[in-house]
């Protein structure tokens, strides 16, 4: 595409961006209503979005360079690294804060804006590999607000992957012009999103490697060694880049001994049930009168695509790879062969979903209280193989089966077909839907398990989220099938179809009002006062959640992580993908708090104050908290007391054992 060409698709993603803000308007409702005081309920979750969008933002402005040394789990460093980072989100989220500061608004700030971007992203892919602009529309919708995406907004490191498509879109740019700029636009992209989501790097590197590894086996021209001098300073600068985020990362895998495990991927492995489970109005109405379940009660995602996505992608998939009608009376062969042939990619597909059922012990497919496919017993899969190989044997003395030949075959018809369909990339994204469908499914299914040692795969933890790129994909194949579909309509009926088609979409899409609940982040006047005291110093705070109860324990660990926003001085508390063993056997000490031991494991990090909650013990348990507290005088003195909350200075009795249960 030339320069002017460029500036067009950029014009109209403008254009096309004011659509899919409506729809965002409209589908998000009402947290587009509320976004300075609901959140979409992620309890911890979204406690810890908001801390890291304001820390990030804190330590952008005060102390850049140490970013990753967050104030959580004092004394360790690179805390930051313990789970996303969100440096890119939160750049976006700054300004909101600096005007506002609201966290709050600033977060359904970048989750809502991340539903334009995706659909701008998808719409400029889909233009960029030659679909007209009605389709690319249609390819926004649908990556946009589909339900294995949109309906993870509460999710920031998930629905913040609108840098994957531009990233792409520009890497068939320079594949098709062989200009170097486009290179440094998808270096540009493919960094932001590193700094935004290490799901979406992940996502990108998938689609940008399949994307060159497809094209070179149709002998790409512009994948040659020539032209590695065009890709080696912007891949250079990426990776650089990349670096600040991955170093600090690789530190805390090797000190922490970080390593996620192919058992645990297992355990958040989806169901098959999840990719029939949506919440819309429409899905749920229909399978509800189908199968008495409007969503399946063992569903663990929402990963149902849509009825008119998947109808369009498999059109596009259709009219791509089947030969046109005048290239069949060219080439008529013989029946017999056909079928030969046919049975052959019989035996080959049925030996892999045989393997597939092996390797997962097998697999039951229910919708509420019906089975919709039960392959319980491998065994079952391997006699259908059997029955395919023993048809094609019977064809044998009318159609030899020269192993020799046939693969030579084979790669001839692939390569005159790799000719004809070079710059044609809706079989790449069948493949690339096929594949992200396959690793979502996790490691009972094989591919996961054999890309789990590779960088970044293992950082993801619930397979299912491939299924963000599946509906990437899916989103060019529908809009690819939609454009051959409409081929031969006029301008005007073409606009027709597309407006019903969008229609369709929307209403398939359609779940609001969104289940949106009130917050604010309240900050407790005593965690204020800690905010003037002189620095540096480190807090605790007390008390804790039982670790039995494990939604209460991680919601009371978070909202003192927002308490550290007050002041930005260093906490012992935490809540973030992992946790330091330290810091399981101190919060276990902590709930017999002021005994003595405790008091002096904390002294000895070095923590300088201590925050009670008196609000948040029962009476029974702050009277005996209080009696403990008047006998531990040595350790603890009172520095200030305001509204239900006291904070004590910590300090070491010299020369007394200070036991405070005497």
């Amino acid at each position: 595409m030339n320069a002017s060409g460029a500036t067009s698709v950029s014009a109209e993603g403008a254009r096309v961006a004011l659509l899919y803000v409506a729809l965002t308007l409209m589908l998000a409702y009402p947290l587009t209503r509320h976004p300075a005081s609901t959140v979409l309920p992620m309890t911890s979750d979204t406690d810890l979005y908001l801390w890291t969008l304001e820390w990030d933002v804190h330590a952008l402005t005060h102390q850049p360079l140490a970013i990753f040394d967050a104030n959580i789990y004092y004394p360790f460093r690179h805390t930051l690294a313990y789970s996303e980072n969100l440096i890119g989100s939160a750049l976006i989220a700054a300004p909101v804060l600096w005007l506002t500061g609201n966290p709050v608004l600033a977060l359904n700030m970048v989750a809502l804006l991340s539903c334009v971007l995706c659909g701008v992203g998808a719409y400029v892919l889909a233009r960029r590999v030659g679909i007209g602009p009605l389709a690319a529309t249609l390819a926004g919708i649908v990556f946009a607000f589909a339900p294995p995406r949109f309906f993870r907004l509460g999710q920031l490191h998930l629905t913040t992957v609108q840098w994957v498509p531009f990233c792409l879109a520009f890497v068939h740019a320079y594949l098709d012009s062989g200009r170097r700029q486009d290179l440094w636009w998808a270096s540009a992209f493919f960094t932001a999103q590193v700094l935004t989501s290490a799901h979406g790097a992940v996502f990108s590197v998938v689609a940008v490697f399949g994307l060159l590894a497809w094209r070179a086996a149709l002998r790409d021209p512009m994948i040659r060694l020539a032209h590695l001098r065009d890709v080696v300073l912007p891949a250079l600068c990426a990776v650089a880049l990349s670096a600040i985020v991955f170093f600090p990362y690789r530190t805390v895998q090797r000190e922490m001994g970080l390593r996620r495990s192919l058992e645990e991927a297992t355990y958040f492995s989806p169901n098959l049930t999840s990719f029939l489970a949506s919440p819309t109005h429409l899905h749920t109405f229909l399978l509800s009168h189908l199968t008495g379940a409007s969503i399946p009660p063992d569903a663990s995602a929402f990963l149902f695509p849509g009825y008119l996505t998947l109808a369009l992608a498999a059109a596009g998939v259709w009219m791509s790879v089947a030969p046109s009608p005048s290239r069949a009376r060219k080439e008529p062969g013989r029946v017999l062969d056909r079928v030969a042939h046919g049975l052959e990619i019989a035996v080959i597909a049925s030996i892999a979903v045989a393997s597939a059922l092996a390797l997962a012990g097998g697999a039951r497919l229910r919708y509420g209280g019906n089975v919709i496919l039960s392959a319980r017993n491998p065994w079952r899969a391997w006699v259908v193989c059997a029955v395919v190989v023993a048809f094609r044997a019977a064809l044998l003395r009318r159609v030899p089966l020269d192993l020799r030949a046939r693969p030579r075959a084979w790669v001839l018809r692939f390569r005159r077909w790799s000719d004809i369909n070079r710059r044609n990339d809706v079989v790449f994204y069948a493949l690339l839907a096929f594949v992200t469908l396959w690793l979502s499914l996790g490691p009972p299914f094989g591919l996961y398990r054999l890309v789990f040692d590779w960088p970044g795969f293992s950082f993801i933890r619930v397979p299912s989220r491939f299924t963000i790129l599946t509906v990437l994909a899916l989103a060019i194949l529908a809009a690819a099938g939609f454009e051959r579909l409409t081929a031969r309509l006029a301008e005007r009926k073409r606009i027709v179809a597309a407006s019903v088609a969008a229609f369709v979409l929307v209403v398939e899409f359609f779940a609001a009002p969104l289940n949106a609940v009130p917050y604010s982040i309240d900050i407790p006047a005593v965690d204020c006062w800690l905010a003037g005291r002189p620095t540096p110093f480190v807090v605790a705070e007390v008390p804790l959640a039982r670790p039995n109860d494990v939604v209460a324990w991680a919601r009371r660990q978070s909202t003192y992580m927002l308490h550290s926003m007050a002041h930005w001085q260093k906490t012992i508390h935490g809540y973030s993908g992992m946790q330091p063993a330290l810091h399981d056997a101190l919060y276990a000490q902590l709930l017999n708090f002021p005994d003595e031991p405790v008091l002096a494991r904390l002294a000895s990090m070095g923590v300088t104050y201590v925050v009670v909650h008196t609000e948040l013990y029962s009476p029974a348990e702050w009277r005996r908290v209080g009696a403990r507290l008047d006998r531990c005088k040595e350790w603890l003195v009172l520095e200030h007391a305001e509204d239900a909350g006291r904070v004590y200075s910590l300090r070491r009795p010299v020369g007394s054992s200070g036991d405070c249960l005497q």
